[in-house]
Formats: structure tokens, sequence, C-alpha cells
């Protein structure tokens, strides 16, 4: 892998900038270290053809609310691993013959 890439990267440029910048983005977000550090990186990102134009577009689009997704320590997440556990026994339960039996698969 490591092979592949070194010839990728002597080969194209924009293989390069495009992989540079998906490493960039990918430190920015997942690590929640330096959140002014995405302010910096959209700042200066060149477009260059790639499909990671559009992610950082949209990225320059919802700043704010990326940048306070990434500083804030609150999370939706169990909420909704909560609702996708409602939707997927209501898609299975489709044959209950009354609502107090789903409810109680639900609670259970």
């Amino acid at each position: 892998m490591q092979l592949i890439r070194q010839i990728f990267m002597r080969v194209s440029p924009k293989f390069k900038q495009t992989y540079e910048t998906y490493l960039a983005l990918h430190d920015v977000l997942m690590v929640r270290e330096h959140p002014e550090n995405l302010a910096n990186l959209l700042a200066t990102c060149e477009p260059n053809g790639a499909a990671i134009d559009m992610t950082t577009a949209t990225l320059k689009r919802h700043k704010v609310a990326v940048l306070n997704a990434i500083t804030s320590p609150d999370s939706n997440g169990p909420i909704e691993g909560v609702n996708r556990v409602i939707e997927s026994l209501k898609r299975s339960c489709f044959g209950f013959k009354n609502q107090q039996n789903f409810f109680k698969k639900i609670t259970a």
C-alpha cells in the first residue's frame, strides 16, 4: 500500500493534494484537538477538480455548525441509536395484533 501511494504521489500532483487535504480534514474532524485548524484549512484549501472539493465546499457552507459539533462534548448519537432500534422493531413487528405488545417489545 505504501508503495502504491508513493507511485501515485509522484505521478499525479492532483492525487497528492487530494490525499493531503483528506488527511488534514480527517485529523481535524476526528481527533477534535484543534478546531481552529479547520477554519485555517478551509481558508487555504484550493479546489482541484477532485471529489473532495464537494466535501470542502459543504464544510465551508456549514462551518459554524461543524465547529460547534467539534467543540461540543454533547452528541445525539445515543438518541439516534434508540430511534434506529425502534424503527427496525416497527418493521419487524408489523404483524402485532395490538399496540400494547409492540410497546412491550420496545421496553424489553
